[in-house]
């Protein structure tokens, strides 16, 4: 039974075996096939490669050896020279001259938050993540530099001229928001510095000359925006004028100041003008006469004042001269602006007429309250009168426009100085004839009564003698100011509009 089953089996066997046989027979003449098809292409591709290093190196000598091509012959051996050279040539130029050539034979376009844009150098167009234009120029390492123009995310110039590590630096010029030239000249590391010009919003040149770290600093000439004409040429420092410099009126001609400045003010020595006259020369400090100097009067260029001044005030010693004849009137102390301390004063002719203690810009006539007749001779010299009357001696001087008025002291039995009535020809602390009550309050406060005086019979002499005219002695307005030691008494017309003399008196 056994045998009877492995009959069939065995036949099975067989057949599969012959068929795979069959199937191994048939793919080994395919490979064989195969083989004998890549030799061959092999071979002919060999042969033609041998062909054509046949033609390459054999020179054309027959007419096999040429191509016709629209009636032109073109040697085999020219063609495929020129056909290989043209390939490499063009595959170096994609590989490596392309690269090398964007940006330095024409301008590369790139992004600026791209990774290009980080390290390229060569000629550029810089756009922003919105497609706009922000820079064209020359470019090193991902930094403007070299000549190129700036724009704004609205396509606005800002900036066009020399960079230098992404910072202007060299020539250039600075654009405000309208497209106007508000400055041009050079800059280093963004900041103006060297030679240039500024300009306002509307392009009108406002200075001319040199800069260092942003500032003006060196020559330079400072321009009137409106007229263009120059206000100023000299010295600059930190934007401020400092040095030597001189100042012009609004014709650009006219000389306002030369001399010295410090931050913007007048410094040291100079010349201060007044309608192109000469009126101040010598020493300033922060804008104002200090120190040495001499005021002069501008219409007719003579001298007024020679000595010291303090915040553009006398202050110190100083001659006042007479502006008509150069005669001195005044030569001793000063102090803010007034006569006071030691000084003599002087007639018209330069005769002096008095020398003494000053107070407030007039005689300290109050320290010769209780001096007797000897003293007060001896420092104002010889009387224009004298005149006794109503037990009274009077003094007179009439080049200080004043009269000293004397009573007997009960206790020592002579003349002692009770009062001293001066006129209005010159000034008392700085009040004439015509000063208002609101000057009169300024300089003397508020008066401690203001009455209708009823003048002393012997006041006519006084009155006659200083040339003073007050119709009706019984009634005279005045106001009357309380003092430490004496009191004022300040005499006027009917009405109070004018001043018409001073009275200082002895408590």
């Amino acid at each position: 039974m056994a045998n009877g089953y492995l009959g069939p089996i065995s036949e099975i066997t067989s057949r599969i075996v012959s068929s795979v046989q069959s199937q191994i027979t048939g793919m080994t003449a395919w490979v064989f096939k195969l083989q004998n098809f890549a030799t061959q292409m092999a071979q002919g591709a060999q042969q033609k490669l041998q062909k054509y290093m046949h033609t390459l190196t054999k020179k054309p000598t027959s007419k096999q050896d040429y191509w016709k091509v629209l009636g032109l012959y073109f040697s085999k051996r020219f063609v495929i020279m020129s056909t290989i050279v043209i390939c490499v040539l063009g595959f170096l130029g994609i590989a490596y001259g392309y690269p090398w050539a964007e940006g330095k034979l024409w301008r590369a376009t790139i992004k600026v938050d791209s990774e290009k844009y980080s390290y390229f150098t060569g000629k550029v167009k810089v756009i922003d993540t919105m497609g706009q234009t922000v820079y064209v120029g020359d470019m090193e390492k991902g930094h403007p530099s070299g000549y190129g123009t700036q724009y704004d995310s609205a396509g606005r110039i800002l900036y066009e001229g020399n960079f230098k590590s992404g910072k202007y630096n060299g020539e250039g010029k600075l654009y405000n928001s309208d497209g106007i030239v508000i400055y041009e000249g050079n800059f280093l590391n963004n900041k103006y510095d060297g030679s240039g010009k500024t300009y306002n919003d509307i392009g009108k040149v406002t200075y001319v000359g040199e800069f260092a770290v942003g500032q003006k600093s060196g020559k330079g000439i400072d321009y009137d925006p409106k007229t263009q004409l120059r206000i100023y040429y000299g010295e600059f420092q930190n934007g401020l004028r400092q040095g030597n410099g001189v100042m012009y009126d609004s014709d650009g001609t006219t000389i306002i100041y030369e001399g010295n400045f410090t931050s913007g003010e007048y410094n040291g020595i100079g010349k201060l003008y007044e309608n192109g006259n000469l009126l101040y020369s010598g020493n300033f400090a922060l804008g104002k006469y200090d120190g040495e100097g001499s005021l002069y009067d501008t219409d007719t260029g003579a001298l007024v004042y020679a000595g010291n001044f303090k915040e553009g005030l006398y202050d110190g010693n100083g001659k006042l001269y007479d502006t008509g004849t150069g005669v001195v009137l005044y030569d001793g102390k000063f102090s803010k602006g007034k006569k006071q301390g030691e000084g003599s004063s002087f007639d018209s002719l330069g005769s002096e007429s008095f020398s003494g203690t000053f107070r407030s810009d007039s005689i300290d006539y109050m320290q010769y309250l209780g001096s007797t007749v000897d003293e007060v001779t001896s420092q104002f010299g010889q009387e224009s009168y004298r005149t006794e009357v109503d037990n009274k001696m009077i003094l007179t001087y009439l080049s200080l426009d004043a009269s000293i008025v004397f009573k007997v002291d009960s206790n020592k039995g002579i003349y002692v100085c009770e009062k001293v009535i001066i006129g209005t020809k010159d000034k008392f602390m700085g009040l004439g004839a015509q000063s208002t009550a609101m000057e009169r309050r300024e300089v003397m406060g508020e008066p401690f009564s203001s009455i209708n005086f009823n003048m002393p019979n012997y006041y006519k002499t006084i009155l006659q003698d200083l040339s003073i005219n007050i119709n009706d002695l019984s009634r005279v307005p005045s106001d009357k100011y309380i003092m430490d030691q004496y009191f004022i008494r300040f005499y006027f017309n009917e009405g109070r509009t004018e001043l018409k003399c001073i009275e200082i008196c002895s408590m």
